[in-house]
């Protein structure tokens, strides 16, 4: 193993690990709100919607590339390679539309509109849960045709054809031929400007909340609208996150689409820059929520008391 394969190694390491803590831990807290209050806000149902993403992404992109990266060695059959580059795609896709969806609602929440459109608001907001459930059955339907075109490693001639992933292969050739990639990078292209829009529009509120704070001096203070001010920076930052370092990753998979000979370290980098949003998400959205500590200790009294009763019954 080379140096600059050790430091990747450490790097994949980490990144799973901290990935899967924090989205798991993120997913106890979920479960302690809905144990405690016993109902969960609209806002954390697309959140769960996208841990589980990340924790697919963290399991069948972090754990394979880790060991590929540390090992060096080929271990997957066929059909394994099959799986996971589907299950890769499909919770790659469902993590950017649920991102947008969770941008789409957050920019609904804080408008503030006149009757007319109260019940459209309130409508659109009870299709939360629907629109979720669509967004698994969308990308478990538009990837359904690439694991045709995956197996296990595989040397090749002409590199250009073959994309050798070091645990699977790819014909990118085959995936060109069909359009599947055209198809895709529209797909994709539609959901980030929808994401770019509503983040325009919660930027443009956020602007005029603060001016108006600036300027009215004798308001009641409210704490639901300073809430909802606090979740939609957050959102915004989530969704910076993702563009941010998306872009990077798609920028060395074109590097990589374009180079006569894919060099390996290129494709452990687009990886690892592609594994920083699931990695990162679980702590941004554990951070916008100021109660989550209050959950943690109302459970932990719940335990005791429960301890207490078993043991001293009447």
């Amino acid at each position: 193993m080379q140096f600059h394969d050790g430091i990747m190694c450490i790097f994949h390491k980490l990144q799973t690990i901290i990935g899967l803590f924090g989205n798991s831990f993120l997913l106890y807290l979920y479960s302690l709100k809905l144990i405690i209050n016993q109902r969960i806000k609209l806002i954390d149902k697309i959140c769960i919607n996208l841990v589980f993403s990340n924790i697919l992404m963290m399991l069948f992109r972090g754990i394979p590339w880790t060991m590929q990266t540390c090992n060096q060695k080929k271990f997957m059959s066929d059909i394994e390679c099959k799986i996971i580059i589907y299950v890769q795609r499909v919770s790659w896709g469902t993590s950017l539309c649920t991102t947008c969806l969770l941008s789409v609602f957050q920019a609904i929440t804080i408008t503030s509109c006149g009757p007319k459109w109260a019940k459209l608001k309130a409508r659109v907001l009870k299709s939360i849960v629907p629109a979720c459930v669509f967004i698994w059955v969308l990308n478990l339907l538009i990837d359904l045709v690439v694991p045709l075109y995956v197996s296990a490693p595989r040397s090749s001639n002409n590199s250009q054809l073959i994309r050798n992933l070091g645990y699977c292969s790819v014909d990118i050739y085959a995936l060109t031929i069909i359009k599947i990639g055209i198809w895709k990078t529209f797909f994709d292209a539609v959901f980030v400007g929808l994401m770019s829009i509503t983040s325009g529009y919660m930027v443009l509120i956020l602007y005029r909340h603060h001016w108006q704070v600036q300027h009215i001096h004798h308001t009641s203070f409210n704490p639901s609208a300073s809430a909802e001010i606090r979740a939609t920076k957050f959102i915004l930052c989530l969704m910076s996150i993702f563009v941010c370092f998306s872009s990077l990753s798609s920028i060395f998979v074109i590097v990589m689409d374009n180079s006569k000979d894919t060099k390996q370290w290129v494709v452990n980098i687009s990886t690892f820059f592609s594994l920083i949003y699931p990695t990162i998400s679980p702590f941004v959205l554990m951070s916008s929520d100021s109660k989550n500590a209050s959950y943690c200790n109302a459970f932990n009294r719940m335990k005791k008391s429960y301890k207490h009763s078993s043991k001293n019954p009447e």
